[in-house]
């Protein structure tokens, strides 16, 4: 792990970036980093991560007690792996803000405060913002130091209760090391010795787009892979700016949609305003805020697969090491395929064969 001062400094706007990072990029988002609301500065906290080649839980816990202000405008304590009394401690917050998915994709949304299952670690975090005030938040992590959730307090009865919380149960040890346990991934098999054949087939069974990460299982492949061997009939590649003009059109015409996003689950409704700001797509919609980060999108395919209710098609969007960003499709309770969604997949069909 990075030594605590090294971190504070970068936050603080080194000026040597670390190799592969070019300079503009950098100071780009040190400026977003330093000048964002609590839940805008939880996506850049992973921004941070990356640069320093660290698992985000990692950075967060070289703020714990290390700091005083004129060092870092983060601050962390970590908790003590109290889960039961955590859950029950929550529901004294009220309402709060939960950040929930990964560094591409996040999602926000109001409501009850609840602690995401299977959290390894959780630190209690204050922000400063420029203008002096102090965003106070919990954190979770998985196993691996990746975020899990974030959870901000929206009222003075849940910032006491987030004080209440931090008295009961801060942690003044060191975090475990290492407190990022490596991620054990899937064997893919090499794309050259899959049965195209039998892929072709397994996919005319599904019954339903939920059946395509068991066929992924199955034969042992990555995403994009499968999509390439299934060939046009099951998945057509367009472009990776297909999610945000999906999700404009979807809105311009009143067409509720599912977008599914690891780590945060599924997140659906009808989605009233989209837009883009600093290299981030937006959408809003139903006390729920989609945040999806356009260059991190390298692949999008359309898939198509048999279900009840007749063909269906989702949009999938991947990374460049080919990881799930999120899927996009209609709500899981349309019975079968509306003619709004099939005309809009179909658009982006056309744009991309002219």
């Amino acid at each position: 792990m990075h030594h605590p001062t090294a971190v504070s400094r970068l936050l603080q706007g080194l000026k040597l970036p670390p190799p592969g990072v070019r300079a503009p990029a950098l100071r780009q988002w040190l400026r977003v980093f330093g000048d964002a609301p609590a839940a805008a500065a939880a996506l850049q906290r992973s921004d941070a991560a990356a640069v320093l080649g660290v698992r985000e839980a990692e950075l967060v816990a070289a703020h714990a007690g290390c700091f005083d202000r004129a060092e870092s405008p983060l601050a962390a304590r970590r908790l003590r792996p109290r889960r039961r009394q955590i859950a029950e401690a929550l529901q004294r917050f009220g309402a709060t803000r939960s950040v929930a998915g990964h560094r591409a994709c996040r999602v926000e949304r109001l409501g009850p405060a609840r602690a995401p299952e299977h959290w390894a670690h959780a630190f209690a975090l204050e922000q400063r913002t420029p203008e002096g005030a102090l965003a106070r938040s919990l954190q979770f992590f998985d196993a691996a130091g990746d975020a899990l959730a974030e959870l901000t307090p929206l009222d003075a009865a849940g910032v006491a209760a987030w004080f209440d919380l931090v008295e009961s149960y801060a942690c003044f040890e060191p975090a475990p090391r290492p407190l990022a346990a490596r991620r054990v991934r899937a064997a893919r098999a090499p794309l050259e010795s899959a049965d195209a054949a039998a892929l072709r087939r397994a996919w005319a069974t599904m019954r339903g787009a939920d059946g395509f990460d068991t066929l992924l299982a199955r034969f042992a492949l990555a995403p994009g892979a499968a999509c390439r061997l299934a060939g046009p009939d099951f998945a057509r590649r367009v472009a990776p700016t297909s999610a945000h003009e999906l999700l404009a059109a979807a809105a311009q015409q009143g067409l509720p949609l599912s977008v599914q996003v690891p780590g945060a689950g599924d997140c659906g409704g009808d989605w009233r305003q989209v837009r883009q700001a600093r290299g981030w797509t937006q959408a809003d919609g139903g006390g729920v805020r989609l945040h999806l980060r356009e260059d991190a999108v390298a692949e999008a395919w359309l898939l198509g697969c048999p279900s009840p209710g007749g063909w269906r098609q989702t949009l999938l969007l991947l990374d460049a090491a080919g990881a799930p960003i999120a899927r996009l499709g209609e709500e899981a309770t349309a019975t079968r395929e509306r003619c709004g969604w099939r005309r809009l997949v179909a658009q982006l069909d056309a744009e991309v064969d002219a």
